[in-house]
């Protein structure tokens, strides 16, 4: 790769990192339309990549949201265990989906999540007292929805677990942010090992995006610790819906051509 490759990538992935800090996500959804416009990959191929190099965001935010105790350690580990389950079967949907059908669908993800961080509750819920056993398969559940979005959409899931943690979880914002980040950590290599699998992965991309998105990450993330989420958020939101209309318009004058099988 050239130098001038290099240099782009290791911008994007500081993009996605900056974002994985700022919100609890990976990064996966800055990062995504980056690979497929700047780098001209694939849609199968950007998913995947993607998967790979957001695990360095997460790294690198974990570290300023555990400094100031901002993860919740034992709900992480039993929604990621189950998460890696969840994202080897959405990343095999991807591969069995048609490169213009990956496109809107992660098109209409990003009007989605738009709405959701338009439409925010001032406040989350207070937490609700639960008997262990379900408490644990609330996390199960969660972490297999988790699970097969990052897998099919080449995201980290975090854009699912953040309202779900801090929402029916009650979790104050910061907290889930940071437990969503722990989850992370291990649905986006499972994802990006299936994706790798099916050759949706360009390798000689992730180390640059990698180290991009760690140094991204850790500003972010360390900034963050003081700021007021909403206004993030929401400005957030409109760049997803111009990224949204931009990627769906790409996608609807597309040809639906078939991926060949691998």
């Amino acid at each position: 790769m050239s130098a001038a490759g290099r240099l782009r990538a290791l911008l994007a992935g500081l993009f996605a990192g900056l974002a994985g800090g700022l919100f609890g996500v990976g990064g996966g959804i800055v990062l995504i339309p980056l690979l497929t416009g700047w780098f001209r990959t694939t849609q199968h191929e950007a998913h995947g990549t993607s998967l790979a190099a957001i695990g360095a965001t997460a790294v690198a935010s974990l570290v300023m949201y555990g400094t100031h105790s901002h993860v919740a350690w034992g709900t992480a580990l039993v929604v990621g265990l189950a998460s890696v389950f969840g994202a080897r079967a959405g990343a095999r949907a991807a591969a069995r989906t048609s490169a213009r059908g990956l496109t809107l669908a992660f098109a209409i993800f990003m009007v989605v999540v738009a709405v959701r961080l338009l439409w925010k509750p001032a406040a989350p819920m207070a937490p609700t007292a639960r008997p262990l056993p379900a408490e644990i398969g609330l996390d199960l559940l969660l972490g297999l929805a988790v699970g097969v979005l990052s897998g099919y959409l080449g995201v980290g899931g975090g854009i699912l677990a953040v309202p779900a943690f801090s929402m029916p979880m009650g979790m104050p914002q910061q907290l889930a942010q940071g437990t969503s980040l722990a989850v992370i950590l291990v649905t986006a290599p499972a994802g990006a090992i299936e994706h790798a699998r099916h050759g949706s992965l360009v390798w000689r991309l992730v180390p640059a995006l990698a180290i991009g998105a760690s140094a991204g990450a850790l500003a972010s993330s360390w900034w963050v610790q003081g700021l007021p989420h909403t206004l993030l958020a929401r400005t957030f939101a409109v760049f997803l819906l111009a990224n949204a209309a931009v990627t769906g318009l790409r996608a609807w004058r597309a040809r639906d051509v078939n991926r060949p099988a691998h």
